[in-house]
């Protein structure tokens, strides 16, 4: 198996942190079960090979189709229609599997992002200092997200019980104008609602300044409201009991 990646540096140690917890979702019923094989063969064998072929290795796997339509609300012309343009967009941005890293050498090279290992229910934990981002445009945050993505989805792998979905810590401590960026923000909930449907179990915002707040008031109201109440706004002083605490190991967070 590949490693994480280069830019998510911190594929920590995880040896010893063994996956006992898994995250339940709800039981599928026959119906459900009867509309992801529908849309698999509305879809068909084509759009199966070409997820395949750019980097999406798990194709339509049962699910990839229940991610899709539990996203649309199970309803299987949205869902096709939404899965079809999501292929068009990875064909563009992966038409050889992965991210030219040329694209976004930059952002790499920032030290930004991190993936830490697992959380106690066994999902990957990024880790996302917000201190070292330069905004670089909408563009470059969408190559920079597809990347890391690409990178979660190998990590998880490792997990046999894992649910597809990631813990995202963004640590937004020391976060000045230089790194306040709305078409960057806007890029990560869009790539969330457009392209990784179902995939975000929570997103911490961790020791959020008054630039930030004024920046989320901006963007969440574009934000899916599924999607906003995984979001979970958390001070240093809340830390201690928090969700977070619970969830995460102590050694992939801040001191």
């Amino acid at each position: 198996g590949l490693a994480a990646s280069a830019l998510l540096s911190g594929v920590a140690a995880m040896e010893g942190h063994v996956l006992t917890h898994h995250h339940q979702e709800h039981e599928l019923d026959s119906k459900q079960v009867g509309m992801m094989k529908l849309l698999k063969d509305e879809l068909g064998p084509g759009v199966d090979k070409a997820l395949r072929e750019c980097g999406e290795t798990g194709g339509l796997s049962d699910q990839t189709l229940k991610r899709w339509l539990a996203a649309r609300k199970w309803d299987v012309g949205v869902a096709k229609r939404d899965v079809q343009s999501h292929v068009e967009w990875r064909q563009k941005m992966t038409p050889k599997g992965r991210i030219d890293l040329s694209k976004i050498q930059a952002s790499i090279d920032e030290e930004k992002g991190f993936l830490q290992g697992f959380d106690r229910l066994g999902h990957p934990v990024a880790l996302v200092r917000a201190q070292r981002h330069v905004p670089k445009g909408y563009y470059t945050m969408e190559r920079f997200c597809c990347y890391s993505m690409d990178a979660v989805e190998r990590l998880g792998s490792r997990n046999p019980t894992w649910d597809g979905k990631l813990n995202v810590v963004l640590i937004l401590t020391g976060m000045t104008v230089a790194n306040y960026d709305l078409a960057g923000l806007r890029a990560v909930f869009d790539m969330l609602q457009n392209h990784y449907p179902e995939r975000l179990y929570r997103m911490y915002l961790y020791d959020a300044p008054m630039i930030f707040l004024g920046l989320w008031k901006l963007v969440s109201p574009f934000v899916d409201p599924v999607t906003r109440q995984k979001v979970v706004f958390l001070s240093p002083h809340q830390l201690k009991g928090s969700l977070l605490e619970q969830e995460v190991p102590p050694a992939f967070l801040p001191p």
